[in-house]
C-alpha cells in the first residue's frame, strides 16, 4: 500500500496508531526548544467572571511514535453546572517535521446542553495538503498551519526561541494560522506587557500576550518566562459576555520521559 492510500485509511480519531503517525516521519525532525516537549500534566481552576465553574487541566505526552506528541485540554464543571455545560475535552495530536510543529489529528468534545453543534473533528493531510472536517468538507493545507489547541504550543515556542536567541524578553507580535471550526483563520498576538500574577499557585512575574486583530474576541495569555512560558493565567471574551478565565492551580508536574 503506497503513502498516500494507507493515509485515507486512518479516517477515524481511534485508528490514529503509530503507523498512522509514522506517516509524517518522511523528513527527519529538527529541534524545537528543549523545554517545550516535555511531558508535562498543569491544573487549572475555571471562572467565569469571578464565579468559579470547576477545574480543568493541560497534559502533554508521547504520543508512542518518535517525535509525537498528545497535547489536551480538559475542563470539568462543577457538580451543579455540569448538565448545563458539561465535561470538554480538546485534544492533538502533533508531530515534529523539519522542525515545525505538524498536527495530524484534532477533536473538540464537549457534553451538555447544545453539545452536538459545537463538537468536530478534524485530520490533517499533509500527503494531499488537506485539512478534512468531520462531515467531509476539506480545506487547503499549507506550511504553518496547525490546530486551534497546538497554537498553544507554537506561541510558547515563539517565545522561548526568542529568550534563547536574545537573552532578553521578547518583543513583537505572532500571527498563527490554525484550522477551526468551520474554516481557516488566523489569530494575531502581540506581547503587550510584562505583569506580576497572583495565581492559587503563587505569584508569578508574566508576559502577557493580547490578541489584537479582533476587537469583539478578546484572547489574553499571561505566561511565565521562569517555567517555559507555561500559561498561569488566560481570559477570553466575546463581545460583552461575562469572561472565561483559567488560573493556574498548582505547580505543573513533569516527567523527563520523551518521544525518542
Amino acid at each position: 500500500m503506497n503513502t498516500r492510500s494507507r493515509w485515507h485509511s486512518c479516517h477515524r480519531w481511534p485508528a490514529l496508531a503509530a503507523g498512522c503517525l509514522s506517516l509524517l516521519m518522511s523528513i527527519p525532525a529538527s529541534a524545537l526548544s528543549p523545554e517545550l516537549l516535555v511531558s508535562t500534566t498543569t491544573q487549572y481552576e475555571v471562572y467565569r467572571d469571578n464565579k468559579q465553574l470547576g477545574v480543568g487541566k493541560i497534559e502533554l505526552k508521547p504520543a508512542g511514535t518518535p517525535d509525537c506528541w498528545s497535547y489536551s485540554q480538559e475542563a470539568y464543571p462543577s457538580a451543579w453546572l455540569r448538565w448545563l455545560s458539561g465535561d470538554i475535552l480538546e485534544q492533538s495530536h502533533v508531530c515534529v517535521v523539519d522542525g515545525q510543529l505538524r498536527p495530524v489529528a484534532y477533536r473538540y468534545n464537549r457534553s451538555g446542553v447544545g453539545a452536538s453543534k459545537e463538537n468536530f473533528s478534524l485530520r490533517f493531510d499533509w500527503p494531499k495538503k488537506e485539512v478534512v472536517y468531520q462531515n467531509g468538507d476539506v480545506k487547503p493545507l499549507t506550511d504553518g498551519i496547525v490546530d486551534r489547541l497546538s497554537m498553544q504550543l507554537v506561541l510558547r515556542d515563539w517565545l522561548l526561541s526568542e529568550q534563547a536567541a536574545t537573552g532578553k524578553e521578547p518583543i513583537g507580535t505572532k500571527e498563527v494560522k490554525f484550522a477551526d471550526r468551520k474554516k481557516i483563520d488566523s489569530y494575531v498576538f502581540q506581547i503587550k506587557a510584562h505583569e506580576e500574577v497572583k495565581t492559587p499557585a503563587g505569584t508569578f512575574k508574566t508576559t502577557r500576550l493580547d490578541r489584537i486583530d479582533n476587537d469583539k474576541r478578546r484572547a489574553q495569555f499571561w505566561l511565565s518566562p521562569d517555567n517555559g512560558y507555561i500559561v498561569v493565567k488566560a481570559e477570553q471574551q466575546k463581545e460583552d459576555d461575562p469572561p472565561l478565565k483559567l488560573l493556574l492551580k498548582k505547580m505543573p508536574t513533569t516527567s523527563p520521559t520523551n518521544s525518542k
